[in-house]
């Protein structure tokens, strides 16, 4: 057994390539899912404002913010692919136990993003003309767009915690567990991350010059951070168990950033510059990117360091196997082999299952399929021929006939057949050549009609070879004479071969005798 038998555990490139590869694509994809979640509630949260105060000025505004949702949806969801695949190669057996466990929420994804994208298409649409169908069709769509990630975090976090995956599976969320906890404050992490980041952005490219927008745009930044830091300090005891350096350094300078974000948004008399430049704007530039790689390196540490040592036991433990296996898979091999030979590759499983059905038990061309046939089945028992030339027929078929070709036999089951060929009907006998002299008649009666067909050597002329069926090759196939005499008497029905019972029995015989004596 070779490790690369078990796809889930096969990595198509260098590990540490892997993690950098997730760690850019998963970047890029949380990037445009935070953005996109962050847009959709700050949407619905200033349609509801602007209902409520009846300003359909900045009804207009919310409508351009809302409408920026369907470029961000189709980013986060095409970004998501490449994190996804990759996730599933290198934490395989964290992924599909966590999916697995949560089947039941995993594949429910699908019909709410399909809610969730249409839902919020209508809650844009309609936000000018129908409020109370945008607020409904919003509610809808928010809800449903809402419960995505909290799926999602439910997986990652019960993926991240194999120590749970057992209690899981029998209880579902079991009182006292650490894994509700972390799956909530995580989930609430992201949402206040959607909201700093949604805020951000429309701050800086949609808000325009109004200050008022701004303002707006920055106390929702300035709170949600605060919102992170409150969520996140809870969030961090839920992981202490996996605590280590790279992760704390991380979060350490992602909790900076944020302070230093919050400084730079706290309340003050002036939000604006004179000339319309955003206060602090270059300091946000600055420290939001920080804040952002800073939680999402802290996340790739604690989803390595628990998930890649189980990947490298899975490894071992798969090595270990395949070496105590390696000594069986010989022997179990060959005992397959014989299973298999004595179940179906033997002679006669073989000929029984593929020629009978038109050869009959005896080999006379009597199968119970053979009166379905144009062209009648060989009778095998009066044949003699050479076993590369019998070969040469089970592997082409015998075109314009009845006669298939098997191919699909390997070489093993092609010898076995033709043993039991010859076992059965003496197949590879020798010709039974009848002991007569030849009239003048039947010599020059061949020369001129029948090697038209059948050459002048037994093998077919180029006339012959254009038939279908094409005649025998009597150089190396021959019948026993009572056979041939039938077929030169009776002709062969199906075929170009027409009866000569017009000719004279001893004329007949000696025809026989002369292709009795062209298989060399």
């Amino acid at each position: 057994m070779a490790p690369w038998q078990d796809l889930f555990l096969a990595l198509p490139l260098p590990e540490i390539w892997l993690r950098i590869l997730l760690f850019v694509t998963f970047g890029l994809h949380l990037l445009f899912v935070l953005l996109m979640l962050g847009t959709a509630m700050l949407g619905f949260i200033y349609f509801l404002n602007d209902c409520c105060s009846g300003s359909r000025v900045e009804m207009g505004w919310n409508q351009r913010v809302v409408k920026s949702h369907l470029g961000l949806k189709s980013l986060a969801v095409v970004l998501g692919v490449g994190p996804l695949l990759i996730i599933q190669v290198i934490y395989s057996l964290g992924f599909f136990t966590a999916t697995g466990l949560q089947a039941f929420t995993w594949l429910s994804v699908i019909p709410l993003l399909i809610l969730a994208f249409l839902a919020i298409e209508l809650f844009e649409h309609k936000m000018l003309s129908r409020p109370w169908l945008a607020f409904v069709s919003g509610a809808l769509g928010l809800g449903a767009l809402l419960t995505v990630p909290a799926i999602f975090t439910g997986a990652l976090s019960l993926m991240e915690r194999p120590g749970e995956w057992s209690g899981f599976a029998a209880k579902a969320l079991a009182p006292g567990s650490v894994y509700r906890p972390h799956w909530l404050f995580r989930y609430l992490h992201v949402l206040g991350a959607a909201i700093v980041f949604g805020a951000a952005f429309h701050l800086f490219f949609t808000a325009g010059q109004d200050s008022e927008k701004r303002a707006r745009l920055r106390a929702w930044l300035f709170g949600s951070v605060l919102f992170q830091v409150a969520v996140g300090v809870p969030l961090l005891f839920t992981v202490a168990d996996v605590f280590n350096w790279p992760v704390l350094s991380a979060v350490t300078l992602g909790s900076a950033a944020a302070m230093a974000v919050a400084w730079t948004l706290r309340p003050a008399p002036v939000m604006t510059l004179s000339d319309g430049t955003i206060q602090g704007g270059r300091a946000l530039l600055l420290l939001l990117p920080v804040i952002f790689v800073s939680m999402l390196a802290a996340r790739q540490f604690l989803q390595d360091s628990t998930l890649m040592p189980l990947h490298r036991q899975a490894r071992t433990a798969l090595a270990r196997e395949s070496a105590d296996l390696a000594r069986f898979q010989q022997p179990a091999l060959d005992a397959f082999r014989v299973k298999l030979a004595t179940v179906y590759d033997n002679g006669p499983t073989l000929y029984e299952k593929s020629c009978q059905p038109c050869h009959g038990a005896g080999g006379l061309g009597d199968g119970p399929a053979a009166r379905r046939l144009l062209v009648r089945a060989e009778d095998i028992a009066a044949v003699r021929a050479d076993r590369d030339y019998v070969r040469q027929v089970l592997l082409a078929g015998w075109p314009g006939s009845g006669m298939p070709y098997f191919t699909v036999f390997d070489k093993d089951k092609i010898d076995a057949l033709l043993d039991q060929l010859d076992a059965s009907f003496t197949l590879f006998g020798p010709t039974t050549v009848p002991r007569r002299e030849v009239g003048q008649q039947a010599r020059d009666l061949w020369k001129n009609t029948c090697a038209t067909c059948h050459g002048a050597t037994g093998q077919p002329s180029p006339f012959g070879l254009t038939l279908r069926p094409a005649p025998p090759d009597l150089s190396r196939f021959s019948l026993q004479p009572e056979r041939s005499l039938q077929i030169i008497t009776e002709g062969y029905p199906g075929t170009v071969m027409q009866p000569y019972r017009d000719l004279p029995e001893e004329t007949r015989r000696d025809l026989v005798a002369i292709s009795s004596n062209l298989r060399r």
